[in-house]
Protein backbone atom coordinates (compact mmCIF):
# COMPACT_ATOMS: atom_id res chain seq x y z
CA UNK A 1 0.00 0.00 0.00
CA UNK A 2 1.54 3.50 -1.13
CA UNK A 3 1.70 5.85 1.80
CA UNK A 4 -0.57 7.64 -0.05
CA UNK A 5 -3.60 5.67 0.35
CA UNK A 6 -2.19 4.78 3.74
CA UNK A 7 -2.52 8.70 4.30
CA UNK A 8 -6.12 9.18 2.74
CA UNK A 9 -7.29 6.01 4.63
CA UNK A 10 -6.03 7.25 8.01
CA UNK A 11 -7.52 11.30 7.49
CA UNK A 12 -10.44 9.41 6.64
CA UNK A 13 -10.45 7.76 10.23
CA UNK A 14 -9.31 10.98 11.74
CA UNK A 15 -12.55 12.33 10.16
CA UNK A 16 -14.90 9.90 11.27
CA UNK A 17 -13.14 10.66 14.97
CA UNK A 18 -13.64 14.05 14.88
CA UNK A 19 -17.39 13.20 13.75
CA UNK A 20 -17.82 10.78 17.20
CA UNK A 21 -16.32 13.02 19.45
CA UNK A 22 -18.92 15.28 18.27
CA UNK A 23 -21.95 13.37 18.96
CA UNK A 24 -20.47 12.11 22.55
CA UNK A 25 -20.24 16.01 23.26
CA UNK A 26 -23.68 16.49 22.17
CA UNK A 27 -25.07 13.39 24.23
CA UNK A 28 -23.49 14.46 27.37
CA UNK A 29 -25.09 18.05 26.95
CA UNK A 30 -28.04 16.15 27.59
CA UNK A 31 -26.75 14.67 30.85
CA UNK A 32 -27.99 17.53 32.97
CA UNK A 33 -31.21 18.21 30.83
CA UNK A 34 -31.83 14.11 31.93
CA UNK A 35 -31.53 15.17 35.38
CA UNK A 36 -34.09 18.11 35.33
CA UNK A 37 -36.33 15.93 33.34
CA UNK A 38 -36.22 13.03 36.40
CA UNK A 39 -36.60 15.72 39.13
CA UNK A 40 -34.59 13.94 41.86
CA UNK A 41 -35.31 10.34 41.36
CA UNK A 42 -32.15 7.87 41.80
CA UNK A 43 -30.78 7.85 38.15
CA UNK A 44 -29.16 4.74 38.11
CA UNK A 45 -31.81 2.60 35.52
CA UNK A 46 -29.74 -0.70 34.02
CA UNK A 47 -32.75 -1.52 32.23
CA UNK A 48 -32.30 1.24 29.87
CA UNK A 49 -29.28 0.76 29.47
CA UNK A 50 -29.80 -2.92 28.57
CA UNK A 51 -32.48 -1.97 26.18
CA UNK A 52 -29.93 0.76 24.70
CA UNK A 53 -26.91 -1.47 24.25
CA UNK A 54 -29.04 -4.10 23.02
CA UNK A 55 -30.25 -2.23 20.41
CA UNK A 56 -27.24 -0.58 19.45
CA UNK A 57 -25.59 -4.49 19.37
CA UNK A 58 -28.98 -5.20 16.63
CA UNK A 59 -27.36 -2.36 14.38
CA UNK A 60 -24.58 -4.59 13.31
CA UNK A 61 -21.78 -3.74 15.89
CA UNK A 62 -19.60 -6.12 17.56
CA UNK A 63 -21.31 -7.39 21.09
CA UNK A 64 -18.25 -6.59 23.42
CA UNK A 65 -17.49 -3.68 21.75
CA UNK A 66 -20.36 -2.02 22.17
CA UNK A 67 -20.84 -3.09 25.84
CA UNK A 68 -17.92 -1.81 26.55
CA UNK A 69 -17.66 1.58 25.04
CA UNK A 70 -21.54 1.90 25.31
CA UNK A 71 -20.68 1.11 29.38
CA UNK A 72 -18.14 3.77 29.50
CA UNK A 73 -20.12 6.51 28.16
CA UNK A 74 -22.89 5.76 30.15
CA UNK A 75 -21.63 6.18 33.10
CA UNK A 76 -19.89 9.19 32.34
CA UNK A 77 -23.11 10.63 31.47
CA UNK A 78 -24.68 9.04 34.69
CA UNK A 79 -21.71 10.32 36.83
CA UNK A 80 -22.68 14.07 35.64
CA UNK A 81 -26.51 13.67 37.43
CA UNK A 82 -24.51 12.10 40.52
CA UNK A 83 -21.78 10.39 41.70
CA UNK A 84 -23.15 7.25 43.06
CA UNK A 85 -21.35 5.79 46.05
CA UNK A 86 -20.89 2.11 45.14
CA UNK A 87 -19.21 -0.72 47.00
CA UNK A 88 -17.74 -3.45 45.63
CA UNK A 89 -17.31 -7.30 47.73
CA UNK A 90 -13.85 -8.38 46.96
CA UNK A 91 -10.38 -6.73 46.06
CA UNK A 92 -9.46 -9.08 43.47
CA UNK A 93 -8.21 -8.80 39.96
CA UNK A 94 -11.53 -10.03 38.78
CA UNK A 95 -14.17 -8.21 40.46
CA UNK A 96 -12.07 -4.56 39.77
CA UNK A 97 -12.03 -5.31 36.12
CA UNK A 98 -15.58 -6.13 35.92
CA UNK A 99 -16.38 -3.47 38.21
CA UNK A 100 -14.11 -1.08 36.37
CA UNK A 101 -15.57 -2.39 32.76
CA UNK A 102 -18.98 -1.21 33.90
CA UNK A 103 -18.95 1.67 35.61
CA UNK A 104 -15.41 2.93 34.78
CA UNK A 105 -13.66 5.60 37.16
CA UNK A 106 -16.32 7.70 37.80
CA UNK A 107 -17.87 7.24 41.29
CA UNK A 108 -17.36 6.67 45.27
CA UNK A 109 -15.72 3.33 45.29
CA UNK A 110 -15.60 1.28 48.60
CA UNK A 111 -13.87 -2.13 48.22
CA UNK A 112 -15.21 -4.52 50.86
CA UNK A 113 -13.08 -7.68 52.17
CA UNK A 114 -16.38 -9.76 52.36
CA UNK A 115 -20.09 -9.48 51.26
CA UNK A 116 -21.49 -8.71 54.44
CA UNK A 117 -19.62 -5.56 55.57
CA UNK A 118 -20.93 -4.62 51.69
CA UNK A 119 -24.07 -5.28 53.60
CA UNK A 120 -23.61 -3.99 56.47
CA UNK A 121 -22.51 -0.29 54.78
CA UNK A 122 -25.80 -0.52 52.13
CA UNK A 123 -28.20 -0.78 55.50
CA UNK A 124 -26.10 2.23 56.99
CA UNK A 125 -26.81 4.24 53.59
CA UNK A 126 -23.18 4.31 53.57
CA UNK A 127 -22.84 3.21 50.03
CA UNK A 128 -26.13 3.36 47.59
CA UNK A 129 -25.22 0.54 45.34
CA UNK A 130 -23.34 -2.53 45.83
CA UNK A 131 -21.09 -4.89 43.03
CA UNK A 132 -20.86 -8.62 44.09
CA UNK A 133 -20.31 -11.83 42.11
CA UNK A 134 -23.37 -14.01 41.70
CA UNK A 135 -22.33 -16.84 43.61
CA UNK A 136 -22.25 -14.61 46.43
CA UNK A 137 -26.29 -13.77 45.84
CA UNK A 138 -26.77 -17.26 45.71
CA UNK A 139 -25.52 -18.37 48.88
CA UNK A 140 -26.99 -14.96 50.43
CA UNK A 141 -30.56 -16.52 49.27
CA UNK A 142 -29.74 -19.79 51.82
CA UNK A 143 -28.54 -17.48 54.71
CA UNK A 144 -31.59 -16.42 57.03
CA UNK A 145 -29.17 -14.28 59.62
CA UNK A 146 -28.81 -11.98 56.88
CA UNK A 147 -31.53 -9.12 57.73
CA UNK A 148 -30.64 -6.60 54.87
CA UNK A 149 -33.64 -6.47 52.32
CA UNK A 150 -32.01 -5.66 48.70
CA UNK A 151 -32.81 -6.10 45.56
CA UNK A 152 -30.72 -7.65 42.32
CA UNK A 153 -31.26 -4.06 40.17
CA UNK A 154 -28.80 -5.96 37.32
CA UNK A 155 -26.59 -8.94 36.11
CA UNK A 156 -23.84 -7.72 34.36
CA UNK A 157 -22.20 -8.33 32.14
CA UNK A 158 -24.55 -8.37 29.94
CA UNK A 159 -22.16 -10.61 26.81
CA UNK A 160 -19.89 -12.77 28.44
CA UNK A 161 -16.99 -15.36 27.35
CA UNK A 162 -17.58 -18.33 28.80
CA UNK A 163 -14.63 -17.86 30.98
CA UNK A 164 -16.29 -14.66 32.81
CA UNK A 165 -18.14 -14.59 36.02
CA UNK A 166 -21.50 -13.04 36.50
CA UNK A 167 -22.22 -10.32 38.65
CA UNK A 168 -24.66 -8.23 40.26
CA UNK A 169 -25.79 -4.96 40.86
CA UNK A 170 -27.87 -4.50 44.53
CA UNK A 171 -29.27 -1.45 46.28
CA UNK A 172 -31.09 -1.66 49.13
CA UNK A 173 -35.00 -2.45 48.92
CA UNK A 174 -37.51 0.48 49.49
CA UNK A 175 -39.83 0.15 51.34
CA UNK A 176 -43.58 0.89 49.84
CA UNK A 177 -45.72 3.07 51.94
Amino acid sequence: MSNIVLDDLRSKIDEIDTNLCQLIKERQSLASKIMSAKKGSFPFDPKREEELIKKLVNLGLDKFLVEKVWRQIISSNLSMQKVLKIGVAGNDDDIKSAYLGHFGNYFKTTYFLSVVSLLASLDKKDIELGFLDSESINKLKNQTEIKVNFDVLANVPLYKNANQKNYNIIKLKTEKP
